[in-house]
């Protein structure tokens, strides 16, 4: 199983095999492939970017302009689901809640 979804696993409707795990398995799946997302940053409207996941699951990578970033996923506390924060509150989109969420990075 993914490190992903271990480190996600937090409620009960994310018991092995349960909705919950195939639709972030298939969210895995699709960024290791390679996938445009909408991106909330701290300035600015958000922007689709191009995302990917090293397929080793250990780093988050994207394109910010024609910057490439990467996010180390052992610097990432926690992922908080849905749009809950001030900055997805700044351009809401309530139809997109469900597949919405946020890093928490500690570095």
């Amino acid at each position: 199983m993914s490190r992903i979804v271990d480190r996600m696993h937090n409620s009960d409707s994310s018991r092995a095999g349960g909705p919950v795990e195939r639709d972030i398995e298939q969210a895995i799946t699709a960024l290791k492939k390679g996938a445009y997302l909408l991106k909330y940053g701290r300035r600015g409207k958000p922007k689709f970017c191009p995302f990917r996941l090293a397929n080793d699951e250990s780093v988050l990578i994207w394109f910010s302009g024609k910057e490439e970033k990467h996010l180390k996923l052992s610097h990432v506390s926690r992922i908080i689901s849905g749009q809950r924060t001030p900055i997805f509150q700044r351009y809401p989109r309530p139809e997109k809640e469900y597949q919405s969420f946020f890093f928490s990075i500690s570095c």
